[in-house]
């Protein structure tokens, strides 16, 4: 379904500010540590590293890597919710706690599913970082709201992203810098935010972060913070019709 050409005679930009929260996996530096000697000897290896990278996309040279990385990758084989492989990656967050880690545990579930080989246990022990920034843009949309809402099933279908990457690249096409959308995999229905521009960003680095734990079995998902204390999402919250639905190759 063509969700914007049924809503462009409605649709008005709007200014978009506020701060979100996104969780990300820890890997690469405790994994490269353990293969040198010393730290110069893991400087130099950090450093070759990161020139194998893609090239830093315009923008995001003065960003923490935290906010930067989500920019410089391409996208996943089946690209995401609102945008194909072929386009420039989207920086995806929730705008509070709630969707951010229910998200986290949908993926988590996804990337065991997905194992060639499972690990001895069964289970995956992980470490993760929530962190919040800042975003301000003059020209967002809210997509949880009129004439958007109207395509709700569309817009979080948990399976197929076809209409959804239609309708991502022609609000890029649009001008759109950055929009709101309800979470397809939060349980409550709360909210994401999405940004196709690095400059609907404020500010250099993240606000706050926190260290987070991740246990992720064949039944489902537990979050520990010792703040926060923990969050646990079982299998059954993300099934539909009986199964994990893996995003769409």
């Amino acid at each position: 379904m063509d969700v914007w050409a049924a809503c462009r005679e409605a649709v008005v930009p709007v200014p978009l500010s506020g701060e979100l929260v996104r969780m990300v996996e820890n890997l690469s530096q405790t994994a490269t540590r353990a293969l040198v000697d010393d730290l110069q000897e893991h400087a130099l290896l950090e450093e070759m590293l990161d020139s194998s990278k893609p090239v830093m996309r315009p923008g995001t040279e003065s960003l923490h890597y935290l906010l930067a990385t989500p920019f410089r990758y391409p996208p996943l084989a089946y690209g995401s919710r609102f945008g194909s492989r072929f386009e420039p990656s989207l920086f995806y967050a929730g705008l509070d706690m709630a969707p951010a880690l229910a998200e986290t545990a949908y993926y988590r579930l996804v990337f065991l599913s997905g194992m060639t080989t499972a690990p001895p246990d069964g289970r995956l022990e992980t470490t993760h970082t929530l962190f919040t920034a800042a975003y301000s843009s003059g020209q967002g949309l809210r997509l949880n709201q009129a004439p958007f809402d109207a395509y709700r099933e569309v817009l979080t279908d948990p399976e197929h992203y076809r209409d959804t990457q239609l309708l991502g690249r022609q609000m890029r096409e649009a001008g759109i810098e950055m929009f709101i959308y309800r979470s397809a995999r939060d349980p409550e229905g709360g909210e994401n935010v999405a940004l196709f521009e690095p400059g609907a960003l404020v500010g250099p680095a993240p606000l706050w972060k926190s260290a987070w734990l991740c246990d992720t079995r064949e039944d489902g998902v537990t979050l520990y913070n010792k703040t926060e204390g923990t969050r646990a999402y079982h299998r059954s919250q993300f099934l539909v019709h009986g199964r994990l639905p893996f995003p769409p190759n």
